[in-house]
């Protein structure tokens, strides 16, 4: 397997992201996925940029996109709003795909 992709969940203060990054990171041990991901709030999200592989906004900040997505683009790292029905049901596995299609590294299954 390759190195471990470091996933970066990002909401307004990092509680609805901390629930749903939970059960992302079951799903990726659950499928033995080299998969971590890590909730932070919005204030917190540039500081974390050089660590990561791929970022994920939840819908609630997607007023936020178009700056951040500049900030990713600098640092190359692939950005996406979660699925809205992912979120609302807090489906780590759908979250995990959308991740994982995003991830700059390719997954063996």
């Amino acid at each position: 397997m390759g190195r471990t992709i470091r996933l970066l969940l990002v909401c307004s203060w990092g509680a609805s992201s901390g629930v749903l990054c939970r059960k992302i990171n079951e799903a990726a041990q659950d499928k033995g996925v080299p998969l971590v991901a890590e909730a932070v709030g919005i204030h917190e999200c540039q500081a974390k940029l050089p660590l990561v592989d791929v970022i994920l906004l939840e819908p609630q900040i997607g007023h936020h996109k178009r700056d951040l997505q500049k900030k990713a683009d600098a640092h190359a790292i692939p950005l996406a709003m979660v699925n809205p029905v992912a979120f609302a049901t807090m489906n780590g596995e759908k979250v995990l795909e959308q991740a994982m299609a995003l991830a700059p590294i390719p997954f063996s299954s």
